[in-house]
């Protein structure tokens, strides 16, 4: 006879086949439920609800004056989007998708440093996007647990971490420093200086508008391609394990402009910017 516990995970299924009328759904869960307990099983539970709670959304917006010099963003699951701006104001909406309980979000500033945060209820799932406007010579920091980070028209340091999804860049020239578990990093007209650019598995691809003094750029399994401009002379180092490198641009090793690109399984390509 199968152990009490396995013949009780088949009560959902059987409740979740009765959902055209409620009523009658709960007199069967009710009888089911008494069958349970004569033979002698507990912990059976019969909702008031069968069915599946509507998708909401909720948007908020905000401004703050409070002089800010860097922001940090900590995200579990949701779009985050920031953008370069004019001096002064920043400006934040955050968008919320939950069934039940709406995600907590909080913002503050301290020293300076403008903190964005949010959660999800410890049984629900939600997420929380963001669409912030700073100025353009802010640093910004983001670590996201799943989602797309698209920061665009930024002169600050950017420091990115995600756990699964996509990292855009586009219009950035501050200092670079990236890392993704699974995903993609993409990257247009950037002018960084100092870029480095980490994922385990996924696609890096980057275009430069302006020649990189120290451009890494490594995964463990993926294809890593950067173009950048070419006339220029890179001293460039690869390494591949299992896969293709190839190589175009023109190289010497004594070039102020160096290139660091790895994979181990996987494929390099480093080529003139069209």
């Amino acid at each position: 006879m199968p152990h009490p516990a396995v013949r009780a995970q088949g009560i959902p299924g059987r409740l979740a086949s009765l959902r055209r009328s409620q009523p009658v759904a709960r007199a069967a869960a009710l009888v089911l439920c008494l069958g349970l307990a004569a033979a002698g099983l507990a912990g059976c539970y019969v909702s008031a609800s069968v069915g599946v709670a509507t998708l909401q959304h909720s948007t908020r917006s905000y401004r703050l004056s409070s002089p800010v010099r860097a922001l940090v963003v900590h995200g579990q699951v949701g779009r985050i989007d920031v953008t370069g701006g004019g001096p002064g104001t920043v400006s934040v909406t955050e968008q919320l998708t939950f069934r039940h309980t709406a995600p907590v979000t909080t913002h503050r500033v301290t020293a300076g440093i403008l903190s964005l945060t949010s959660s999800c209820p410890a049984v629900e799932s939600c997420s929380v996007g963001y669409h912030i406007t700073v100025p353009r010579g802010l640093a910004v920091q983001v670590a996201d647990n799943v989602g797309t980070v698209r920061l665009h028209r930024l002169t600050g340091q950017v420091t990115v971490r995600t756990g699964t999804g996509i990292i855009e860049l586009a219009s950035v020239s501050g200092p670079v420093q990236v890392s993704i578990h699974a995903g993609e990093i993409l990257g247009q007209d950037v002018s960084s200086a100092q870029a480095t650019l980490r994922l385990s598995t996924g696609r890096i691809e980057m275009t430069f508008s302006a020649a990189p003094a120290a451009l890494s750029a490594t995964a463990a399994v993926g294809s890593v391609t950067l173009r950048v401009p070419g006339g220029v002379l890179y001293a460039v180092h690869t390494r591949v394990a299992v896969g293709s490198t190839l190589v175009s641009v023109t190289r010497s090793a004594g070039s102020p402009h160096v290139i660091t690109a790895g994979t181990t399984t996987g494929s390099i390509i480093i080529e003139p910017a069209p």
